[in-house]
């Protein structure tokens, strides 16, 4: 008993250290649980998104340097060479309150139908606006028909070892599931190489974390506790535990102001480009900004009444527009306020179907709405590969008559137009990704490589 008194009193004694507040305080007990990694959830859960995608595909086992990243480790087990129709499931987050969505390029890839599901649960078709393979990322639309909530980016060229980092994302189909860890390291690098086409390929500067991620996190944020982005999660290593990582944010930072330019570059004609302090840095002579009164040093402010935070705001905000319309840019020149109307001009056409008979070696031509239908696809899936000439760059990589071509290098395609501007700026020798939706046995599968382009 005296022991026990003893303890009992020692407890009691020792409770005022720790200053805990009454279970009656209605005030310090949640401030208390509000931490700052709650705040960054109820901050930013709402622009991280659900990607589930369908894809049927061919694949010969280790075909794909993403076998144990988190999209393709399913194609770890089993039979070297099947086929196979399945559903994934990544993540991704809002970039843009007009419904643009970054994630990882191959979370997207050799897929046929793209949903995104937001915070509240509607779900949207999306579309591929662009990509880019070899750093990983990809920019998707949906029209949801209102400002979707967006997470600010932050920086990723001061982060410290150790510092809390927290990943949000959709792992195995677990909606919005937060987990929390340090950074590991930082500048990491990645080798992987594809056993069909014998190329490596390198991811530099990779973020390490031990934030539990698992697949289906893919393309989610990683996120430092003011609730800025850091990094887009890619990659967990199959063998290992607690060894993630995740594209630096920077690394996003300078991708998507020249994925968007390319884009409305192929969408018409404005003559100007900014820098991220929104100035702008380049001016074409007789271009429409330029015949508008627009100068070399302006900094833009508003466009049609929105404020541009940024260089990226901007291009994006011009992809909503085509040819003939007229834009109000208003700008800062010497601390005195501008405004010009410049009316968008249609780029000249280069021929398609002639570039991708010279080039490609393949004839192609459109998919017309009734075939479509027959085959269960939209027409503006892609392009259809009519006739592919014996010796050309298509026909050395299996490309077939029948099958059809849904992206050129970084683009999704469906006229002749977008095919004509991609190739234009491909000079010859240079490789040109592509991807094709084939038909076999009554189903569709997803097949993509690489073509060197001729000299003709």
């Amino acid at each position: 008993m005296r022991v026990g008194g003893l303890a009992i009193v020692f407890v009691a004694l020792a409770m005022p250290w720790f200053d805990l507040p009454s279970l009656s305080d209605e005030q310090a007990v949640p401030n208390i649980r509000r931490t700052p990694v709650v705040e960054v959830f109820e901050k930013t859960h709402g622009a991280v998104v659900n990607i589930s995608s369908t894809k049927t595909v061919q694949v010969s086992r280790g075909s794909s340097p993403f076998d144990w990243f988190f999209e393709d480790f399913q194609s770890m087990i089993g039979p070297r060479t099947r086929r196979y129709k399945s559903t994934s499931v990544g993540s991704g987050f809002v970039v843009h309150e007009n419904g643009y969505i970054i994630t990882n390029a191959h979370v997207v890839d050799r897929t046929t139908d793209i949903r995104i599901t937001l915070d509240d649960r509607t779900t949207y078709q999306a579309t591929i606006v662009a990509q880019d393979r070899d750093q990983d990322l990809a920019l998707l639309k949906i029209d949801a028909h209102k400002p979707l909530p967006v997470i600010g980016l932050g920086d990723s060229d001061d982060l410290m070892i150790g510092e809390t980092v927290i990943a949000i994302g959709n792992p195995l189909g677990y909606q919005h599931t937060l987990t929390t860890g340090v950074i590991s390291a930082t500048r990491r690098d990645l080798e992987l190489s594809e056993e069909r086409t014998g190329r490596h390929r390198v991811y530099a500067g990779l973020i390490q974390t031990d934030a539990g991620i698992n697949p289906g996190n893919s393309g989610g944020p990683l996120l430092n506790v003011l609730g800025e982005l850091i990094g887009i999660n890619t990659a967990i290593r199959g063998d290992a535990q607690n060894i993630g990582f995740a594209i630096p944010v920077n690394q996003l930072r300078t991708l998507l102001p020249v994925l968007v330019q390319e884009k409305q570059k192929n969408l018409f004609t404005l003559g100007l480009r900014v820098d991220g302090a929104r100035r702008i840095t380049h001016l074409e002579t007789g271009s429409p900004a330029a015949r508008a009164g627009l100068r070399l040093g302006d900094v833009l402010t508003r466009m049609d009444g929105h404020t541009i935070r940024s260089d990226f705001d901007f291009y994006i905000r011009m992809l909503d527009h085509r040819p003939g319309q007229v834009v109000v840019l208003d700008t800062q020149r010497a601390g005195t306020e501008q405004s010009a109307r410049v009316r968008l001009q249609e780029p000249p056409r280069p021929d398609g179907a002639k570039l991708a008979l010279g080039k490609l070696g393949m004839t192609l031509s459109l998919l017309t709405p009734s075939a479509a239908r027959k085959l269960g696809l939209s027409a503006s899936t892609g392009l259809v590969i009519a006739a592919v000439q014996p010796g050309g760059p298509a026909h050395h990589e299996g490309i077939e008559a029948g099958d059809i071509l849904t992206i050129l290098g970084r683009f999704s395609v469906s006229t002749l137009e977008e095919v004509g501007l991609i190739l234009a700026d491909v000079r010859p020798r240079e490789q040109v990704y592509i991807r094709i939706l084939r038909l076999e046995e009554g189903v569709f599968y997803r097949y993509h490589t690489r073509l060197v382009l001729r000299d003709d």
